[in-house]
């Protein structure tokens, strides 16, 4: 299955020795890290990334050499500073071979906030999807390469494994099509509540009726070249999956092909 590429926002580094050297990049890795300060704007640590060590920065003599390819903020904005084909300064000595992802946290323990939660798991089983990695394997954190004399990176996953687990767990069954980033819960906040994959048992079928005529396609695009045929109006179709796209999401119905879920279109019904 591929999933839907999540919302990002482009915040591309300059070129530089000290943040993005240029090298080139086949990740084979998600590293997870946190900005190291609770309640701090990840936007904040973009500007530090960019604007501050892209420079040069030296702290007592010796430059600093410090980037990640994504940075997410408190309200769930996934920024990307580095492309994926070239090599980021996060993860020590697994640059060569992984994705950085920076957190940004929240409280006195740095757990996450809900909007932030969603938009980890849904960049980490995105980025999983893309190059066929295990989500339960491939996604690790900053301390499972230093070490943790050196130092606790994520904290919050470092210190509480078994949400780290159920972290892993949801980016797998997202990646899986199990469940939607509509069903993500943020297994961090303190509420004692995990993602749980939907049942016949506790969702109704969906359909969706045509309003106006309309293309079907062979795959989760517009293109013409997808194009398979036309539903009328007045029809009525299975649901098997929404697709979330960037743009105008779709529906995958149960014949197998898809259609737009755009209420000009169509609307959606239960019974």
């Amino acid at each position: 299955m591929t999933i839907s590429k999540p919302k990002i926002t482009e915040k591309w580094q300059k070129k530089n020795k000290y943040g993005r050297p240029g090298t080139p990049l086949n990740y084979t890795k998600v590293a997870i890290h946190y900005t190291g300060e609770s309640d701090v704007k990840g936007s904040a640590t973009v500007n530090y990334f960019n604007n501050v060590v892209a420079n040069g920065t030296k702290v007592n003599g010796k430059y600093i050499y410090a980037s990640a390819h994504f940075v997410i903020d408190l309200d769930g904005t996934i920024y990307q500073l580095i492309p994926l084909n070239e090599m980021c300064y996060c993860t020590n000595s697994a640059n060569s071979y992984a994705i950085g992802v920076e957190v940004a946290t929240t409280g006195k323990d740095n757990h996450y906030t809900d909007d932030t939660y969603k938009s980890m798991v849904h960049l980490c089983a995105w980025l999983c999807d893309r190059k066929g990695l295990d989500c339960k394997k491939d996604i690790i954190r900053h301390t499972d390469v230093v070490g943790r004399a050196y130092k606790l990176c994520p904290i919050y996953m470092v210190l509480n494994p078994s949400k780290y687990t159920q972290f892993k767990l949801d980016c797998a069954n997202l990646k899986a099509g199990k469940i939607k980033t509509s069903n993500i819960i943020n297994c961090t906040n303190g509420k004692g509540k995990v993602t749980v994959i939907p049942t016949t048992a506790t969702t109704k079928t969906k359909y969706i009726r045509i309003l106006k005529d309309v293309n079907i396609h062979s795959s989760a695009d517009f293109n013409s070249s997808s194009v398979v045929g036309k539903v009328k109006k007045g029809d009525v179709f299975t649901i098997a999956q929404k697709i979330e796209r960037t743009g105008t999401d779709m529906y995958k119905l149960k014949s197998g092909v898809y259609i737009t879920a755009s209420t000009k279109y169509v609307e959606v019904f239960e019974k």
